[in-house]
């Protein structure tokens, strides 16, 4: 069972802000967007005694790198590249790489 041709492989939804869903609800919550927030943002939620969410934007583009790169995911990120590319959606692949070369 396949995902048809031209779907999609993410959607266009945006996220509310899931530090001020958290701080609605009760809990400590803080969003963060910016890279010189970032660790100050962490060691505030890790010393929070309660329940805390902490909420970090990262360009949609961005890819993770882990450490060592395994034969599955070059695999898998080579696949995804193909099938987009072959699906109309050349756009996406070169900025996803122009983001991250």
């Amino acid at each position: 069972m396949g995902r048809p041709a031209g779907f999609p492989l993410y959607t266009g939804l945006q996220n509310p802000d899931f530090g001020k869903v958290a701080e609605a609800i009760g809990l400590w919550g803080r969003t963060v967007a910016k890279a010189d927030e970032l660790e100050e943002a962490v060691i505030t939620w890790l010393n929070e005694p309660g329940p805390a969410l902490l909420n970090v934007k990262v360009d949609t583009m961005t890819l993770v790198m882990p450490p060592k790169i395994e034969w599955g995911s070059a695999y898998g990120m080579v696949l995804y590249s193909a099938k987009a590319m072959l699906q109309g959606q050349s756009a996406d692949v070169f900025a996803m790489n122009r983001e991250n070369l």
